[in-house]
């Protein structure tokens, strides 16, 4: 079976990961995998690649909003042309991307997501009500979400779009990195991710000093204002160390011999990154919100949770007292490239049915 996947690889963020998660996984079970990406390409998914010369925005002032309405429009005139000989279509971009022939995945709730809060709250009714006329398009459709959090939030918004999707299945990625055996641990906690404000880090400052602990922040400085975010951690707090732009190896190894995990976005849909600490024995504390919560750390059973940045420094320093490492680690299991592969399987399976159906 031939599958193509519509994608945009204008970066390398959770999303891409896990599209080129399914294209592996794909191709290990037989099939031909074909990538059609709009816009400019930034990331080679090394896979074929039909390119729709079509981008966007990655932004949500007006002008950008405009533009990229009216991308889409010319998206949904030229997309048949470049997916008419593909057996199924999974479009794992939806809010940029306009197909709906085929699964559509949603990490998190893409089409709203920056005027909603970590609960689901509508935060501009206006703006609100027009994107619902764009998106409600999608009503019908077969919905993969990438967490059971996602899930929620779908089921508490897309009706108010318009949405009623026909078919909703949950399809985790799995984990990047992982051990046979618990490492030797270090003294230290590990925390990573694009090194951009949104991710927490001002937070960071304000709670480093009472932590007894080097802090490594390492991730990718591709944002607009990773200088200045780079610049501030490195001249605020004597404990913390910055690690722009690591390779993979160097990544493994931090995670390998990390002690803990700290996630600090509250509004994170599923959270790889905190998945990665699980598969190498690293106990995450996480916010009690999001993905991380309620699907990798499951509110308590595999980390620690808070729900006030100023709980941190004392989850720190009691971790390893209230959480057994064993436990973390043996959680793995759950989000295995086996498992992975299996549910794919029949998530394709209902995807054939339900169209041999209609």
């Amino acid at each position: 079976m031939r599958v193509c996947i519509l994608e945009e690889f204008t970066r390398l963020g959770g999303g891409q990961v896990y599209a080129l998660q399914m294209a592996r996984a794909l191709t290990e079970l037989g099939h031909s995998v074909e990538f059609v990406v709009t816009g400019d390409i930034k990331v080679d998914p090394k896979y074929p690649v039909r390119h729709v010369d079509v981008g966007f925005k990655a932004s949500y002032d007006p002008a950008s909003l405009l533009i990229n309405y009216i991308n889409h429009r010319r998206l949904r005139r030229l997309l048949g042309r470049y997916v008419d000989d593909c057996d199924l279509v999974i479009n794992n971009h939806p809010n940029y991307i306009p197909y709906n022939k085929g699964p559509i995945v949603l990490h998190g709730l893409s089409f709203v997501d920056f005027i909603i809060d970590e609960n689901g709250n509508i935060r501009n009714q206006l703006l609100f009500w027009v994107l619902s006329r764009i998106y409600r398009m999608y009503d019908g459709s077969y919905m993969i979400y990438n967490s059971r959090y996602t899930m929620n939030l779908a089921k508490k918004l897309l009706p108010k779009i318009g949405i009623e999707p026909r078919l909703e299945y949950v399809l985790s990625p799995h984990y990047t990195i992982s051990t046979d055996s618990i490492p030797e641990k270090e003294d230290y906690v590990l925390t990573l991710g694009r090194l951009e404000w949104s991710k927490g880090y001002r937070e960071l400052i304000k709670i480093a000093p009472r932590i007894g602990k080097r802090i490594i922040v390492a991730g990718r400085a591709d944002a607009r204002e990773s200088r200045e975010v780079i610049r501030v951690l490195r001249g605020g707090v004597k404990n913390i160390d910055v690690m722009p732009d690591i390779d993979e190896k160097t990544k493994e190894e931090l995670y390998k011999h990390a002690s803990i995990y700290l996630h600090l976005k509250l509004n994170e849909h599923f959270g790889i990154a905190v998945l990665d600490a699980i598969a190498t024995a690293t106990i995450p504390i996480v916010p009690r919100t999001g993905g991380p919560w309620t699907d990798i750390v499951e509110e308590g059973k595999y980390g620690l949770g808070y729900t006030n940045t100023e709980e941190i420094p004392q989850l720190i320093n009691k971790a390893e007292e209230t959480i057994n490492r064993e436990r973390v680690f043996e959680g793995r299991e759950r989000y295995s490239p086996e498992n992975f592969r299996r549910r794919l399987m029949k998530a394709l399976s209902m995807a054939i049915h339900s169209e041999d159906a209609e």
